[in-house]
């Protein structure tokens, strides 16, 4: 079986690349949030599958360590992105719309991002917590 760290890997960038990728096109709106919670849900049932002492909480931690890894990725990809569409003129709308370049600061960005990155790490974590009544009724079953 795969070790914490590889699962945690794995779904971690695997889920953040989705989000940046899916985030990046335009009139998405809540769709990229799918990705942190297919992330934190398919990590914390990954590393639940082996025996080991408390793998119910050490399945919410790598969750957990799934939703940070994402929420970086999230950060740095959702930040360029942003970065690039409004101070290059790519997206013209935003000029045509009033937008005044000095307006959207880096500051701007930045909160825009620490915001779309915490709210992906809740979400990873809250799959991870939906998920859990089922691993643990499984447990249960296949202990009697």
């Amino acid at each position: 079986m795969q070790s914490f760290r590889k699962i945690v890997l794995k779904t971690g960038i695997a889920g953040g690349s989705l989000f940046d990728i899916h985030a990046s096109f335009p009139n998405v709106y809540s769709w990229p949030m799918i990705w942190p919670a297919l992330a934190g849900a398919i990590a914390f049932w990954m590393v639940t599958r082996e025996p080991r002492p408390h793998r119910l909480l050490v399945g919410l931690g790598a969750a957990l360590a799934t939703g940070l890894l994402l929420s970086a990725l999230a950060f740095v990809g959702v930040s360029a992105v942003t970065y690039a569409l409004l101070h290059t003129d790519i997206v013209p709308a935003v000029r045509q719309a009033g937008a005044a370049r000095g307006l959207i600061t880096v500051a701007g960005i930045v909160t825009i991002a620490v915001s779309l990155a915490l709210v992906d790490l809740v979400v990873a974590l809250l799959a991870a917590v939906l998920v859990l009544p089922v691993r643990y009724v499984q447990l249960r079953h296949a202990q009697a």
